[in-house]
């Protein structure tokens, strides 16, 4: 029976590993395609195809970590703060449209209210968003995220200087190429947080069935171990009385 399961935890691993290996391939196939088929004065920019693929990214990643919160109550607090975290990502990528149509300094406003209910929500859940936050930070679901993290806005900005470029292609510099190599960066990035909420989906559902499975034997279990320590009462006998009549 465990060799099995086990069987199936590797099939299902590679199975997930190789969605994921597609999922990222297909990333590059549609920066190749806006490369290819957009005009060149409107590739990479504020309304390209990259820009709207990182707002999907970011929603299909909130929807995975309320889905988390949904299928386990018990992380419900800490899904909530990383479904506020990829708004406030989606907010930051449509700040040019939020300024433009709304009015300038619109998207910081809705960042600090997002930021203001967050907060209120873990600060009154405190003690069981502290006890899933120490949880997460040993599981593989995080290190996917921080990793995506680093790659949008640590990576992506010091690859995205303009002096980098500069240096690179000396008096042939061209900012489309700047921004190319950029933006794309930023799409792995958010790719990986997103993979990391997926696995923080399924980390959260395991844990759910691990616990159902394990409050609904523990019952059972304790009445076989009572029957066993039950002691047995045998009739006393009456003096003079012997085992054979």
């Amino acid at each position: 029976m465990i060799k099995i399961l086990a069987s199936k935890s590797i099939v299902g691993s590679l199975v997930r590993y190789l969605f994921y290996a597609l999922l990222a391939g297909g990333m590059v196939l549609c920066v190749t395609w806006e490369a290819q088929h957009v005009a060149f004065a409107n590739r990479f920019g504020e309304n390209s195809l990259l820009e709207y693929l990182q707002v999907v990214i970011l929603l299909f990643a909130a929807l995975s970590a309320y889905l988390a919160g949904y299928f386990n109550a018990s992380r419900s607090t800490l899904s909530q703060m990383l479904v506020a975290a990829a708004c406030i990502a989606c907010v930051r990528e449509f700040d040019f449209a939020l300024d433009r149509y709304l009015f300038d300094g619109a998207w910081q406003l809705l960042v600090c209210l997002i930021l203001f209910i967050a907060g209120l929500m873990a600060w009154q859940h405190r003690d069981e968003f502290k006890e899933t936050l120490l949880d997460f930070l040993q599981r593989p679901s995080f290190g996917l995220m921080v990793g995506g993290f680093i790659t949008v806005f640590v990576f992506s900005r010091l690859l995205g200087r303009q002096v980098l470029w500069r240096a690179i292609m000396g008096d042939n510099y061209m900012r489309l190429v700047k921004t190319a190599v950029e933006e794309s960066t930023e799409l792995l990035g958010y790719t990986l947080i997103f993979i990391g909420t997926l696995e923080f989906l399924r980390e959260a559902i395991f844990v759910g069935e691990t616990a159902k499975a394990t409050s609904t034997h523990a019952p059972v279990a304790a009445q076989q171990g009572e029957r066993r320590l039950t002691p047995i009462h045998h009739p006393r006998r009456r003096r003079g009385e012997t085992m054979f009549h």
